[in-house]
């Protein structure tokens, strides 16, 4: 559509476009979606430089405000290693967190993380996070 010469951004008249200065001003205002999905730029370098602390940052802006997604990216930097130190103890809690909201990744991870660490430290991890809601449904 042409008005005067001019496109029509339609996406942007629907007030459903995403482009980075938008996202960033809504991820800036606290919306856990839009952290989320900075988050997400920022761990695949999609339109800004790939820096993990970066997307670690904002997934945890997010994960503050009990986005599932978030504490399970985030829990997966951690597990990695990928920005931030490798903290099984850390991925396994926020693992914890978004299981109890469905995520049945999260709950994969933290039944990897039980099995990478000693008895006692796993024993530690259960009594202190449990072992998640392994009947949850993914959202």
């Amino acid at each position: 559509m042409a008005k005067n010469g001019e496109t029509l951004d339609l996406m942007a008249l629907a007030g459903i476009r995403n482009d980075l200065d938008d996202l960033r001003a809504r991820a800036q205002a606290g919306d856990p979606v839009a952290q989320f999905n900075m988050g997400v730029k920022y761990a695949e370098g999609s339109e800004v430089p790939q820096d993990y602390q970066e997307a670690a940052r904002w997934y945890s802006a997010a994960a503050d405000q009990n986005d599932a997604p978030a504490q399970f990216n985030l829990g997966l930097l951690f597990y990695q290693g990928q920005g931030l130190r490798k903290d099984l103890s850390c991925a396994y809690e926020l693992f914890s967190l978004a299981a109890a909201q469905g995520d049945t990744r999260a709950q994969a991870g933290m039944t990897a993380i039980l099995g990478e660490v000693p008895t006692e430290l796993a024993e530690e991890l259960i009594e202190n996070f449990g072992q998640g809601d392994q009947g949850a449904a993914t959202h």
